[in-house]
């Protein structure tokens, strides 16, 4: 049985609906600092507060009664209207959010749409700080040489360079540019036709490898994909209700990929934590002497403690909670694609890159797929193609998953300290 007249006119109608009231809600743009912000932190000692000034985008008060007025009007309980009203609801809080900036009702909303160290996974047991603390355990016991993938030998240029053709072959009828800027908050970010390169940044081969996979064939992938969408074109924009699986999938894109490392890792742990400590009262030069105690430069301190602190107190007490997204995701998104591939649903996989989605919306998505509502992704990371090695990677970890390692630990603990004692 067919989708009803009634309900495809609803998705096409809203959907169009949503892409014209989102325009607004660009939030990490609106949470930006003025360079002078850090200028004027270290030329007093890097011991006073900072002062960040925002501009609220005109026309957010507007969407703010868009969406809630469009929430009000789904009121079915069928699926394609659950995930209309879902996608209304989150955009509603994040227009909230953006009228909340420098209060702690702004840090309120983050944890509505973002969650918090402390939020349970989809496994409905395990925190993103456990998760987080996990990592460290490992990284602080391991500590390899660095290798020369690893170095940080490139410029701006030699990396944009490098960039501009690995894009060319993977974006095929998509021009995608490589830009070097003076300002930005990261080392590299991407929009749906560009990259962007900080200036002043040096890049290693892993870095660059992570920048491809990470902001290029997720990111920017999702974008392209979503922006072709004949219905529900929507989901090409950035939505706050689907950051999850966005970062997840990016992360995970990374380590399938080969192309993280133990300091990326440690980087979003380091995020999770310092949220967390905000969180308890922590203050923003309180997290910039922990990120310069984690090893970090003056400037990436700086950064990673306002990634935290941006729209909320600097005091402490009300960050901005998206960093805690990325391990959250990774976890959400490996077990997704572990549980789909097993029960033999492999067509869920390509779906995570149709667009900007939550991975609870992939079965709805097949849906609309098979009743040609839904297009194809028009460009899919190789992994994401080789459903045969993928279903045969995630087989096996799913298996690991019911494995209990408490015995094997204690087993080779027991014969570490045997090949460690006096030998007779």
């Amino acid at each position: 049985m067919g989708i009803s007249p009634r309900l495809e006119s609803l998705l096409r109608d809203i959907s169009a609906e949503i892409l014209a009231a989102q325009k607004p809600l660009r939030v990490i743009r609106a949470l930006a600092w003025p360079d002078e912000v850090e200028q004027e932190f270290f030329a007093q000692g890097a011991s006073v507060l900072p002062r960040a000034s925002y501009n609220i985008p005109a026309g957010v008060a507007d969407s703010l009664a868009t969406f809630q007025s469009l929430g009000r009007r789904l009121d079915g309980e069928n699926e394609i209207e659950r995930f209309l009203r879902e996608t209304c609801v989150a955009m509603a809080t994040a227009a909230r959010m953006l009228l909340a900036i420098g209060s702690r009702d702004f840090y309120h909303n983050s944890v509505e749409l973002y969650g918090r160290p402390a939020s349970l996974s989809s496994d409905r047991h395990t925190t993103n700080l456990d998760l987080a603390r996990h990592f460290e355990q490992v990284v602080a016991g391991f500590s390899p040489p660095l290798s020369d993938v690893d170095r940080p030998t490139l410029g701006a240029e030699e990396a944009a360079e490098f960039l501009r053709g690995r894009f060319a072959a993977f974006f095929t009828d998509h021009p995608v540019k490589v830009k070097i800027v003076d300002h930005l908050a990261a080392t590299a970010s991407s929009t749906a036709a560009e990259i962007r390169l900080k200036c002043n940044a040096r890049f290693s081969q892993r870095d660059l490898r992570q920048i491809e996979f990470h902001e290029g064939q997720v990111h920017m992938a999702t974008t392209l994909n979503g922006r072709a969408q004949p219905v529900v074109p929507f989901i090409g924009m950035p939505s706050p209700r689907t950051t999850r699986t966005q970062e997840g999938l990016a992360v995970f894109t990374e380590f399938i990929t080969g192309s993280t490392s133990l300091s990326r890792v440690r980087r979003l742990c380091d995020r999770t934590s310092a949220i967390h400590m905000a969180e308890e009262g922590a203050s923003f030069v309180d997290l910039y002497r922990f990120f310069l105690d984690r090893g970090n430069d003056r400037h990436t301190s700086f950064d990673c403690a306002r990634r935290v602190m941006r729209g909320g107190l600097v005091e402490g007490g009300a960050p901005f909670t998206k960093d805690g997204c990325y391990l959250d995701g990774l976890l959400r998104v490996t077990n997704f694609l572990r549980i789909a591939l097993v029960k033999g649903q492999s067509q869920l996989v390509r779906l995570l890159f149709v667009g900007k989605l939550a991975v609870d919306d992939t079965p709805l998505f097949d849906r609309l797929a098979r009743e040609g509502l839904v297009r194809e992704p028009i460009y899919l990371p190789a992994w994401a193609k080789d459903l045969s090695y993928l279903t045969a990677f995630m087989s096996y970890t799913a298996f690991l998953g019911r494995s209990d390692l408490a015995a094997e630990e204690r087993r080779l603990e027991d014969q570490i300290a045997r090949a460690e004692a006096d030998l007779v």
